[in-house]
């Protein structure tokens, strides 16, 4: 694999930065022949392996638009697909916000890139903007490891993080859904969410992740609560178990089916389950 430049990763968010950043990111790309050419926004789709989900912050850099104009080119690739369209290589929120300020045509380089490219491209240009939440970095960085050969080292050292970094984003990918869900809500979560994934089951965890949502518990209480719960059956079993203890309190009160002796092991047979369940209880959390 070509060696490449190391993705930046800015801090500013602020509109007067976007041609800052826009040169950053043209620093990372090769030089290449261009062609520029006003284009119709109708006419530019999105980049097809462009990891960020949603884009804020559109109706302020679409005013900017409408009293400065539109100060810098988009880029563009020809769309395979279909003849007279393209494809965004980089720009998407300067791409949404220019439609929202009603401008019809955008200036344009149209250049050749490879989906390779696409990719990186894509990555550098929301990470700069630190943009992705983990959720969206987690499939972006899958992307690069699986597809286009990165190491797990060797993709830390491109963005500049720890290698646990990419392993704890990835990690993220095998964690139930609800578990997903919550740090798509809350991209703040993604410690709570590696200890809530050791449960097993989907009670334990709704009521965790109510918990993190409403700002209730910490990760540090999630801990806590597992610490105190070593001794959980499977949920399968746990539910025979109570069964059979509901059955025999229901036996024990039927006195006049049960005689002389028997009625007595059953009644002490019905403190001990109750002792039992009891037990069962705290050990799952019920109580």
């Amino acid at each position: 694999m070509a060696k490449r430049k190391s993705f930046g990763f800015g801090q500013s968010t602020r509109i007067e930065d976007e041609q800052a950043r826009l040169e950053d990111l043209e620093a990372l790309i090769a030089p290449r022949q261009t062609v520029v050419q006003n284009l119709p926004i109708a006419r530019i789709r999105p980049n097809p392996y462009q990891p960020r989900r949603r884009f804020e912050d559109l109706e302020d850099l679409a005013a900017s638009i409408t009293a400065q104009g539109f100060i810098s080119r988009l880029r563009v690739r020809p769309d395979s697909s279909q003849d007279g369209y393209f494809q965004l290589v980089y720009g998407e929120r300067r791409l949404r916000a220019a439609a929202i300020a009603g401008l019809e045509n955008v200036p344009c380089e149209i250049s050749d890139h490879s989906d390779e490219e696409m990719i990186e491209i894509g990555l550098a240009e929301n990470i700069q903007r630190r943009d992705l939440d983990p959720l969206e970095e987690a499939d972006a960085f899958r992307t690069l490891t699986e597809e286009m050969g990165y190491s797990i080292r060797g993709l830390a050292e491109k963005i500049g993080k720890d290698k646990s970094y990419i392993e704890n984003r990835l990690a993220l990918l095998k964690a139930p859904e609800d578990v997903r869900e919550m740090v798509a809500r809350r991209p703040d979560t993604l410690r709570a969410a590696r200890e809530i994934s050791h449960l097993e089951n989907p009670e334990e965890r709704q009521i965790l992740i109510n918990g993190v949502l409403s700002r209730e518990i910490t990760t540090e209480g999630i801990r806590e609560r597992l610490r105190h719960s070593p001794g959980k059956l499977p949920e399968g079993e746990y539910r025979v178990v109570i069964s059979i203890i509901r059955k025999w309190q229901t036996t024990a009160g039927q006195d006049q089916v049960i005689d002389g002796e028997l009625l007595g092991y059953v009644r002490q047979l019905q403190n001990d389950l109750t002792r039992l369940e009891e037990q069962l209880s705290r050990v799952n959390g019920e109580i």
